[in-house]
């Protein structure tokens, strides 16, 4: 899910729900993301079945 930015630098994020139920913040760049992002939220069954963040 992409996002206005949630770091202050003016760049649309995106935020990630992986497989496993974790939650992942890609910090948005100019030219292309990269890397796996940072987790923020460890596996956790629940987020499986949400929808939206925010």
């Amino acid at each position: 899910m992409g996002t206005p930015t949630a770091n202050g630098d003016t760049v649309p994020d995106i935020w990630a729900v992986l497989a496993d139920g974790s939650v992942r913040f890609h910090a948005g760049s100019r030219t292309a993301l990269s890397g796996s992002g940072t987790e923020v939220i460890a596996r956790a069954d629940y987020w499986k079945t949400r929808i939206g963040i925010g």
